[in-house]
């Protein structure tokens, strides 16, 4: 039997987790164990609760206004004796948090080896997204398995010299994620041509970057006072305060807490379009056959945007508007965007991890 264990801290890695989880609970050949760092909280507890995953362990280490150093500093400190304890096969970190670089290192130093779910993004700028193409970057040089989702993805690690011997190319799990969500939907899905879904809360867009986003609402609604949006509010301060200040009260502005996973793709499949700096959000638009325009300089996903399906618009107000009203006047234009392959796999990455954990030796410590 191998022991596994699988580390997650925010949303957006249990959410890529789940159907993995699933299916290593129903492996017989896997001991799994899962802890949750609890880098953020609440908005994990749903994701756990939504499909009935209780965490073996949970360190419990957000603070109020926790710092990135803090949470480095907390998660290393609490995990060390844990991996020490356990001593586990492999242990696996997704996507690019801080949760996930720092399980990394502290595995290296314990020399326990680490598999990588999501490896090879890059935006080749390490200020955007920040922290998170530093973070992704230091775990593709220790780990032992890099599961990479896309052909481009992979040629970013071979080119940094990583070994090739690490490398399996197996899609993204958030496909085998929409599948689950689309199994529970037991009504038609009715799409709404005058809803546009938005979601914000980039570090490197607080500020005028979210102050923009703002401002292309209050343009976008003067040229077409019939569309509506929704704007799920990131908990942060530096979105929440920003965006209540300027859109509060404006007639066709819903503005809500951050919604649960299902009340969100119920809205995501529902919507015309997307405004979004979210990474998952636009992995999930091939998906959902959703156009995104993304909400930032770089992406490291230039898969989305290179099977149409999304746009880089930036803040910047014109070209939010401009682009937004080409495919609301245009449905050849809508159509076009929604018309591509699905870079990311067809469903089946998870079980192709569990089978490369179980049957490949891979690269070990000596």
């Amino acid at each position: 039997m191998k022991k596994i264990i699988i580390v997650y801290g925010t949303r957006p890695e249990l959410i890529k987790l789940v159907p993995l989880i699933k299916q290593m609970q129903q492996t017989p050949s896997i001991n799994l164990v899962l802890i949750n760092t609890g880098q953020h909280r609440e908005m994990v507890i749903e994701i756990e609760q939504a499909f009935d995953i209780i965490p073996t362990i949970n360190l419990n280490i957000m603070q109020h206004n926790q710092s990135l150093n803090d949470i480095m500093v907390n998660v290393a400190q609490s995990i060390d004796p844990i991996l020490q304890k356990e001593m586990p096969d492999v242990v696996l970190v997704q996507g690019d948090t801080s949760t996930a670089s720092t399980v990394a290192v502290t595995c290296f130093y314990n020399k326990i080896p680490v598999g990588h779910i999501e490896a090879g993004l890059r935006s080749f700028n390490i200020n955007e997204p920040y922290p998170e193409e530093f973070n992704r970057k230091v775990i593709s040089l220790l780990a032992n398995y890099n599961f990479t989702p896309t052909q481009k993805a992979t040629q970013n690690l071979i080119s940094e010299g990583i070994n090739k011997s690490t490398i399996f190319e197996v899609g993204n799990t958030i496909v085998d994620m929409v599948e689950l969500i689309k199994q529970r939907n037991i009504e038609p899905i009715v799409q709404d041509e005058d809803l546009i879904l938005i979601t914000a809360h980039r570090r490197e867009n607080h500020g005028e970057g979210i102050l923009n986003i703002c401002k292309a609402i209050k343009a976008l609604l003067a040229l077409h006072p019939y569309i509506r949006f929704i704007w799920p509010l990131h908990p942060n301060p530096n979105v929440k305060n920003v965006v209540m200040n300027e859109l509060e009260g404006i007639k066709n502005v819903q503005l809500t807490e951050p919604l649960n996973y299902i009340e969100l793709t119920n809205i995501f499949q529902t919507c015309k379009l997307v405004w979004s700096d979210s990474g998952g959000i636009q992995e999930e638009c091939p998906s959902f056959k959703k156009p995104v325009f993304i909400l930032r300089n770089v992406t490291e996903r230039p898969e989305v945007v290179e099977n149409g399906f999304g746009k880089i618009v930036g803040t910047d107000i014109n070209e939010i508007v401009r682009n937004t009203q080409k495919v609301l006047n245009n449905r050849d234009e809508y159509n076009s965007m929604i018309s591509g392959k699905n870079p990311f796999g067809n469903g089946t990455t998870s079980k192709q991890i569990i089978d490369i954990l179980l049957n490949h030796k891979g690269r070990t410590f000596n």
